[in-house]
């Protein structure tokens, strides 16, 4: 199952300017303020080699498929470290299709555009009481290693039934969404309380600020075995993009939804605006959050 998906783009307004009059290098507007012809070339100038930058930048994609393998991993099959926590810095700033780091390592696919070196990525919520996002490798419809919301009741600390991925860009860019697949644990199909993205941090105060796509009641196929991919025709753009699975109308058993190739890019921003420094500081905590999970799945 496919979910085509639009959305409008804003267009920058233009506004002219009138001269009345010339003298030598100078201008008159119409208000009889006198301007130097020289400053507004210089402008000009500057103005349209940042609109070329931007325009000769392409966009780059990265394909998160989890593949990730750790030789030292307690002889799990195939060296996958299945049922344990995802490492947080996997998909950061991604230059290559595989990384290794010790015993360590990651492969991702790539869209025809390239990679994402200025985009970070955070997987959440976790506790180190009850676990967090973590990683299996079959059975989810027909996805192959996917990370699921493994958070289980312990009697202690919050058991978490939705999962969040957070892209975040560099101040000056901005992170594109193309897309992702979801499944169904055991091959099953279910139906869960939505599925959204948003252009910003995630509010659970709020739940429909900065929303910029919802599908609600969404059927995560998994029988068959199949899958149900989100497709983005206009990619999802922002700074900040959080991919929120709230699956909390299935309790414990929210887990048993999967995500897997999430298809995301990198462009400059046109319109860059400094973040505030409680705000840089909340985009750096997520970015860098918690260290590795270990936990088999039950």
């Amino acid at each position: 199952m496919t979910h085509g998906v639009g959305k409008l783009q804003g267009v920058l307004g233009e506004e002219d300017w009138y001269f009345s009059g010339r003298d030598g290098t100078d201008c008159y507007l119409t208000h009889s303020k006198r301007i130097s012809m020289r400053f507004y070339k210089s402008i000009f100038l500057s103005l349209s080699g940042l609109v070329l930058m931007y325009l000769a930048s392409p966009a780059q994609a990265t394909i998160l498929t989890f593949r990730i393998t750790d030789t030292d991993c307690c002889g799990v099959s195939e060296n996958f470290p299945e049922g344990f926590g995802i490492d947080q810095t996997y998909g950061d700033r991604v230059t290559s299709t595989s990384t290794t780091s010790g015993t360590v390592t990651f492969e991702y696919g790539v869209g025809a555009e390239g990679f994402t070196p200025n985009v970070n990525v955070s997987y959440e919520p976790f506790s180190i009481f009850t676990g967090g996002p973590s990683l299996w490798r079959y059975n989810y419809g027909d996805l192959d290693r996917v990370l699921f919301q493994g958070s289980i009741e312990t009697g202690v600390g919050t058991n978490y039934n939705y999962l969040l991925v957070v892209l975040f860009a560099d101040p000056g860019y901005e992170a594109v969404l193309h897309g992702f697949d979801l499944g169904g644990w055991n091959e099953t199909d279910y139906v869960i309380n939505s599925v959204s993205v948003y252009d910003n941090i995630f509010n659970g105060f709020f739940p429909a600020q900065n929303r910029i796509f919802h599908d609600p009641n969404a059927a995560i196929a998994g029988s068959g075995p199949t899958h149900t991919t989100y497709s983005f025709n206009t990619p999802l753009v922002g700074n900040i993009i959080s991919i929120l699975i709230d699956a909390n109308n299935l309790g414990d058993d929210s887990q048993y939804i999967g995500i897997d190739n999430i298809r995301f890019g990198q462009q400059i921003d046109p319109t860059p605006e400094v973040p505030e420094p409680g705000t840089l500081s909340l985009m750096v905590g997520a970015g860098l959050a918690a260290g590795l999970l270990r936990r088999r799945k039950g």
